[in-house]
């Protein structure tokens, strides 16, 4: 039958031109409509049925799942990445736990480890992982069955010398986890920072381990969010990590109890497009054309003040691009925007992860009718003038559609476009943020005629801000929430970005660490590196006590705990110290032992010994 096909193949090589992996649904970029006779009876499984989700890096049967057993399947995807060549990571295992206060580490016997047969190294820049597509991480059976609030992603540890896992290795790598940039001084390959890889990555949602099923759930890398570039001296890049990874939970998409069901060219909780690339660049050349399009699909900010992307995914160099998986919802405001080029908006835009209620996945155009974006070359960079407090903050920049209400209340709120995050050794961005020009181009998706690849009618239109003017914002810590937001006009080059408010429950505390010993590698730089579940908190420079063989620092920390924010006052310390000479080469690092406490308490103490 045309519309889908029962496979028991349990994964196509994610490199593989037009991936189809089993168990996922993957849809081209410009989808035909399935016949609606295979539709409907794939409407009936959807509501009879439960299966998992997920592409695999290696063909492996599933375990069969028993009474006392669920199946996991894990599966991880790649998203927006502009100005990243390639972003590789090696993935070792999964923890669980039902408590999303828990932090991995800490002698919980909650904790559930499930550890990869072999690590599994991916490149989330790559194109394959970014239309769509992902890689399975596991699929097998779980013991511990009931609900649970976190999964954590373990890594291996991407330290310079770090043994080199056999499979990233056999990729060419030279660190376990590592980030390719290529700029104006040539092509850079360095290590992804991660000041406690063995701690993982949370994950926060709830999904729940029943007996006798299988529970899908997909994890978006998404570069573009999560990578923070550090500042150097040397004119080498160096990066670290922001948690801004998502967890989607595919329990809904289930069919066919065996996990095994493929449907060509027809994923129903997925949004499709396709840009004309008659502007697009095509050499390495960015001038006067169109480049590092992205698309986004966005929902409503917790607090109701913005609209933030729920998932992000490079357009590609044939115009295309296909938003899955995306969380469980039915509406989103679609944002595509990119170098030289103004932004275009669809609003309202519905998917049905059932297809009970739309009987064909959810194309806003197609190869034949595409969206013709307007070149607009008068996009310019804008300066962080301010140190950001906390340092490592970031900072949005956003336009609004007038008229458009959604926020709390029925106010207009505006689109996340564009970020940066601070650098967290002094709170400043190292690079401007690159903000496009022009009006927006707005549409309202209708139900009822669109989505079947013919794309709904733009109307331009100044934003609400003023033409070329933005909403300027900025996120903090995990102990922190969006500040006030303020207006940047269109001629600005530079603007003091607002500072993000402590969340209720949380103040200042002191934590004091006492370093020693000497350094074995030459070192003449350190950094004390503070990090929790978000990502880092804090960095002070200790380069200063590599001579003296040790001192006291004092850093001022969040304390305290909300339930909006878990064990956010829970920190690792890190100490990475090199030479100047060859800064990648000499890093070493040092990791304190225990954890820190500061959900409780208004001062703590630590110590660590230079690596």
């Amino acid at each position: 039958m045309h519309g889908f096909r029962a496979s028991r193949e349990l994964y196509h090589h994610a490199r593989a031109p037009r991936p189809l992996p089993a168990r996922h649904l993957i849809m081209d970029a410009a989808p035909a409509r399935a016949p609606r006779a295979a539709l409907a009876t794939l409407c009936v499984l959807f509501a009879l049925a439960a299966c998992g989700g997920g592409g695999s890096a290696s063909p492996a049967p599933a375990p069969p799942a028993t009474s006392s057993t669920a199946v996991l399947s894990v599966a991880l995807a790649g998203g927006a990445s502009p100005g990243i060549d390639h972003l590789w990571v090696t993935v070792t295992g999964l923890a669980l736990h039902a408590d999303a206060t828990r932090v991995y580490g800490d002698g919980d016997p909650g904790w559930v480890l499930q550890t990869l047969a072999a690590p599994l190294t991916l490149d989330l820049a790559d194109p394959a992982l970014a239309q769509g597509q992902s890689v399975s991480l596991l699929k097998q059976s779980v013991g511990a069955l009931g609900s649970y609030a976190q999964l954590r992603l373990l890594l291996a540890t991407p330290d310079p010398n770090a043994t080199l896992a056999a499979s990233a290795a056999a990729k060419g790598l030279t660190f376990n986890d590592q980030v390719q940039v290529t700029d104006a001084s040539g092509t850079h390959v360095v290590p992804l920072e991660i000041p406690w890889p063995l701690a993982g990555i949370r994950l926060l949602g709830a999904f729940n381990l029943g007996a006798d099923a299988t529970t899908p759930l997909t994890i978006e890398w998404n570069a573009q969010d999560s990578l923070v570039r550090r500042a150097t001296a040397d004119g080498n890049p160096r990066f670290t990590l922001r948690n801004e990874l998502q967890l989607y939970n595919q329990q809904l998409l289930t069919a066919l109890g065996d996990g095994n069901l493929q449907i060509n060219g027809s994923i129903f909780d997925s949004i499709s497009g396709q840009l004309d690339t008659g502007q697009f660049c095509t050499g390495a050349s960015r001038a006067g054309c169109i480049h590092d399009v992205v698309a986004s699909a966005t929902s409503l900010s917790a607090d109701g003040r913005f609209h933030v992307p729920v998932r992000s995914v490079n357009v590609n160099a044939s115009g295309g691009f296909v938003l899955y998986p995306l969380p469980t919802g039915s509406l989103y405001d679609v944002v595509i925007h990119g170098g030289n080029m103004e932004t275009i908006v669809v609003r309202q835009v519905f998917v049905d992860p059932t297809g009970l209620l739309r009987p064909a996945p959810t194309a806003l155009s197609s190869a034949t009718t595409p969206f013709v974006p307007v070149l607009d070359t008068g996009e310019h960079a804008v300066r962080v003038a301010n140190a950001l407090a906390p340092a490592g903050s970031r900072v949005y920049f956003g336009q609004t559609v007038a008229g458009s209400g959604g926020g709390l209340g029925g106010a207009d709120v505006p689109y996340a476009i564009a970020a940066g995050t601070a650098d967290p050794l002094g709170g400043q961005l190292v690079s401007a943020v690159t903000l496009p020009a022009g009006p927006l181009h707005d549409a309202v998706f209708d139900a009822s005629t669109d989505g079947n690849g013919v794309p709904p009618t733009l109307r331009t239109l100044a934003q609400a801000e003023g033409l070329g003017a933005w909403t300027v914002w900025s996120q903090g810590t995990l102990a922190d929430a969006a500040g006030p937001a303020l207006t940047l006009a269109a001629a600005a080059d530079s603007v003091n970005a607002p500072a993000p408010v402590r969340r209720a429950g949380f103040a200042d505390a002191s934590l004091t660490v006492s370093l020693s010993g000497s350094s074995s590698n030459g070192a003449d730089h350190a950094e004390l590196i503070v990090a929790n579940d978000g990502g880092t908190v804090a960095v002070a420079d200790v380069s200063a006590q590599l001579a003296t063989h040790g001192g006291t620092t004092v850093l001022t920390l969040p304390a305290g705990s909300t339930a909006a924010a878990p064990a956010a006052a829970v920190y690792r310390l890190a100490l990475r110290t090199w030479a100047a000479a060859a800064p990648v080469a000499s890093a070493r690092w040092a990791r304190a032992a225990g954890l820190v406490d500061l959900s409780a308490a208004s001062a703590a103490s630590a110590a660590l010994t230079l690596p």
